[in-house]
């Protein structure tokens, strides 16, 4: 049975202001460490979304980085908002440029294309990936670049079930996300699959694909057709390995979405979800505005939530720390599974699709578009399980957008420092001095306070393990998520 979600708040903001005080900071600390532009060296895939000047738009390419500050070729797939405010997506056009990586690992880029010039901020987290900011006056958005393996650059080295998350905006511009699974063959033939939607606050659950293709070229570009009752939708991929795939939309005047594709591993039933999980999930409440919701939760593979904690950021209105309770249920056949989660405030309704790389999320009730993922924990925890140093990726879930990546040092004991570059809807910061406190509990949750000389914000943070961490913010004005990874 469909339950309604109805949260208990006291006080909701229709508009969003994302860190109050957004000029260009003065304290520009000197970056220390041993990063150099050999830092990142081969074939990359490369994915993006936010909003520029006409509206949302999302872009995934694939790019040579040469180890010594040029981006030597590429390819670019861009999908953004015509003067008519329509789609008119740029597919498949060469992309070159430069980057530069100061001593912390945080780097700048610039991509040339047809399509058009992407200035964009990073921070390298390994050889294999980076964590990535749009970075000009007129465009926001977040997004990673991951290195490509070339051995999964055919249809057979993809053959079998992914599990795909979608976001972006419908052909009005309303707020439009997707979850599903596909199933292809050697041929690449789509032979099975399912899709849940939320457009705009109205859900469609366990929608069947019908059709569809996924054809890999030997670049690691491939076109992804997918076919539903409704009608075909039509994306430009890139390949990242045998389990992942970045993805945008590649049709006209339609829709607009970006997301990933993730492996899922054999038959799937309940025990695919046993023991601790952390999540964020993120989006619109249509009726109010931007809505994000993080936690941590426990099952017994076998159906049950047996307990965990809630915190919720509805448009403004914060409930924070709220017991998760053992009426809470999931049940998983086959690709698919729903999850009800429930507090004494809140009941949240989700398509769940389990993968490689964690459990992606849709939620299913009306008057909500937020998506996200779950990703099983791996204690125990204390505050030592950050520690050491860690690169961090912060956006805003819809709205005004604001979005942030930064290199931070970790003492293992409660206490951060690092140094943060900033997008705050086009007013840039540069090389901001970042300080941070934190105390994880035993269930891998806790308070993550960060101060920058734009102003306080107050986090709850969500350890996945000692290499990653989830948080959320918890200020009635930004609604935000992030992730922590270990450098």
């Amino acid at each position: 049975m469909q339950v309604t979600r109805q949260v208990v708040v006291p006080g909701l903001l229709a508009v969003v202001l994302i860190l109050a005080g957004c000029g260009g900071s003065t304290n520009n600390p000197t970056p220390q460490g041993g990063f150099t532009n050999a830092n990142i060296n081969g074939t990359y895939a490369v994915s993006f979304s936010g909003s520029d000047s006409l509206g949302f738009f999302a872009a995934a390419g694939s790019i040579q980085v040469d180890g010594a500050g040029h981006i030597a070729a590429g390819t670019l797939d861009v999908n953004r908002l015509g003067a008519n405010g329509l789609a008119q997506p740029v597919n498949s056009t060469s992309v070159t440029g430069t980057y530069a990586v100061r001593a912390d690992g945080r780097g700048v880029a610039t991509l040339t294309s047809s399509a058009g010039n992407f200035g964009l901020t990073f921070v390298i987290i390994s050889a294999q990936r980076t964590l990535v900011t749009v970075f000009q006056g007129n465009a926001v958005g977040s997004g990673s670049m991951d290195l490509q393996s070339a051995s999964a650059f055919s249809n057979a080295a993809l053959a079998g079930t992914f599990a795909f998350t979608l976001s972006g905006v419908d052909s009005a511009g309303n707020p439009l996300a997707s979850a599903g699974s596909i199933t292809t063959n050697a041929t690449g033939t789509i032979t099975t699959g399912v899709e849940d939607t939320a457009d705009n606050g109205v859900i469609a659950q366990s929608v069947a694909i019908t059709g569809g293709s996924v054809a890999v070229a030997g670049s690691g570009r491939a076109t992804v057709s997918v076919a539903t009752a409704s009608g075909t939708v039509n994306f430009a991929a890139y390949v990242v390995d045998a389990n992942h795939l970045k993805l945008v939309q590649a049709d006209a005047g339609g829709s607009q979405l970006a997301g990933d594709a993730f492996r899922q591993p054999g038959t799937l039933n309940n025990s695919a979800l046993s023991g601790p999980f952390a999540f964020t999930v993120a989006g619109a409440n249509i009726t109010l505005g931007p809505s994000t919701v993080g936690g941590v939760f426990t099952t017994d593979g076998a159906g049950a939530i047996t307990g965990g904690t809630e915190d919720i950021n509805d448009a403004g209105g914060i409930a924070t720390g709220d017991p998760i309770l053992a009426t809470s249920t999931y049940s998983i056949t086959g690709a698919r599974g729903t999850m009800i989660l429930q507090t004494a405030q809140t009941t949240l309704n989700f398509a769940i699709y389990p993968t490689t790389s964690g459990v992606q999320a849709l939620e299913l009730d009306n008057g909500f578009v937020i998506s996200g993922a779950a990703f099983q924990q791996t204690g125990p925890f204390s505050n030592t399980s950050l520690s050491g140093t860690f690169g961090q990726n912060f956006t805003a879930a819809a709205g005004a957008e604001v979005d942030s990546v930064a290199s931070l040092k970790s003492d293992g004991a409660g206490h951060m420092t690092g140094i943060i570059d900033i997008n705050n809807g086009g007013t840039l910061s540069t090389g901001t001095n970042l300080g941070a406190t934190y105390n994880i509990g035993a269930d891998g949750r806790g308070p993550f306070n960060i101060s920058t000389g734009l102003g306080p914000q107050n986090m709850a943070v969500y350890v996945v393990n000692s290499n990653r961490a989830l948080f959320m913010e918890v200020d009635a004005n930004a609604v935000a998520v992030g992730t922590i990874e270990h450098q």
